[in-house]
């Protein structure tokens, strides 16, 4: 039977977007996973049904009941769809779905393919609108979804995660309150849906940190006191802030609590981080700043931009430069397979000038994604190979100065 659930003031936020501008796959969350090794499609297509029998969101739609979104849990099965591929075209073929549009009105809001160019092998992609996933939910959900795969996977009558949630009533309103000091403070500079027209097609490029500036990394954390992300961020608005004022750059942070770390939603709010003038000085000196700007930010991680700025136009990014910060744990393990996993697999989609993507694991991948045009891959190139030569250089002698791009800055700064 199925039932309504009421959303968040969150996910009411990315559903009225998705009524006033062409937004394409800009909320679409996938994760991609290669198995290597004999897949039996039906044990994996039971999986599938076990998965959405443990998370009931993926059975969801959504509908607009009285000028809000309501999510109908059961409204709609978690199919697997088995598609036959051949090696020059299954690259295709997982960009396709990754890149697919949710539309919320007709559902579904989840899905599942299966593309598998050989009998020992495959792509397994896994596909969702922000409105019910986030990053984590991707770890939760390929978790599980390898457990019912294994030969001792749980019957479908598994317990369920209930979606059902009381009523969002918000933040308290002494949050509300310090929020809106501190932004009369930091004034947002949102990316407005209203002047740009909604998304536009994009493009990305992707590095991976060398051994020798991860070890770095992890040295670094001990020897200055700070988070991964810390030290990451740090160079990065070194090399991205603007040169002659202040440049606000967009953090997604995660309002989960430690019980609603093995469910699957949208627990993320993004918050603009404004810095007033770039970095300088010494890299330590540079961290001290950046790391006591983010951390007054993160007091107010649980108040929507909107709820504390009335008046706030509708927009797709809370700033034109944007980044995400994921620590990812090792897995999943589909049994009997080889496993490599993409947890950030691109939409095809450029929500804002620049989203830059941090995924944090067995290996640390960072991600540029920017609007498609001439001569745009170029420059991202050569941004990204400064960042990480930054980044190394700085975590090897910190009390050297974080030394900014030589060249014209790109356009997204």
């Amino acid at each position: 039977m199925t039932r309504l659930v009421p959303t968040s003031s969150l996910q009411r936020g990315v559903w009225f977007n998705e009524q006033v501008a062409a937004l394409g796959s800009a909320y679409t969350v996938a994760v991609t996973a290669d198995l290597r090794g004999p897949v039996d499609v039906d044990r994996l297509a039971r999986a599938c049904t076990a998965l959405a029998a443990r998370h009931p969101l993926l059975t969801a739609g959504c509908h607009n009941l009285d000028g809000l979104p309501w999510l109908a849990v059961d409204e709609h099965p978690l199919t697997l769809t088995v598609e036959p591929a051949a090696d020059g075209t299954v690259r295709g073929q997982v960009e396709r779905a990754t890149r697919t549009r949710f539309d919320l009105s007709a559902g579904p809001l989840a899905r599942v393919w299966w593309f598998a160019p050989g009998d020992d092998r495959g792509v397994l992609v896994l596909a969702a609108h922000h409105l019910i996933v986030d990053g984590q939910s991707k770890d939760v959900l390929l978790r599980d979804l390898a457990d019912r795969y294994g030969d001792d996977a749980p019957a479908t009558a598994t317990r369920p995660v209930d979606p059902e949630a009381p009523a969002d009533s918000g933040p308290p309103e002494h949050l509300v309150v310090a929020a809106g000091e501190y932004w009369w403070r930091n004034p947002p500079r949102p990316v407005d849906l209203a002047r740009d027209g909604g998304a536009r097609p994009g493009d990305a490029v992707v590095r991976t940190l060398t051994p020798r500036t991860r070890a770095r990394l992890a040295g670094a954390t001990v020897a200055l006191g700070a988070t991964r992300f810390e030290l990451l961020f740090t160079v990065l608005a070194g090399c991205l802030a603007a040169a002659d004022g202040p440049t606000s750059i967009a953090l997604e942070l995660s309002v989960r609590t430690p019980a609603e770390a093995d469910r699957i939603g949208m627990y993320v709010n993004e918050l603009p981080f404004t810095l007033p003038t770039p970095p300088t000085g010494p890299y330590a000196a540079a961290l001290a700043t950046v790391r006591a700007g983010l951390r007054q930010l993160y007091a107010h991680r649980t108040v929507p931009l909107a709820r504390c700025r009335p008046g706030t136009r509708p927009f797709l990014a809370t700033a034109a430069v944007s980044v995400s910060y994921r620590r990812i744990a090792p897995g999943p393990v589909f049994p009997g397979h080889a496993t490599s996993v993409d947890w950030s697999p691109f939409n095809g989609v450029a929500r804002n000038a620049l989203h830059v993507m941090i995924a944090d694991g067995e290996q640390t991948r960072v991600t540029f994604q920017f609007p498609a045009s001439a001569g745009s891959r170029r420059r991202a190139d050569a941004l990204i190979d400064h960042v990480l030569a930054v980044l190394d250089r700085s975590l090897a002698a910190p009390q050297e100065p974080v030394v900014r791009p030589s060249e014209e800055p790109p356009p997204w700064t």
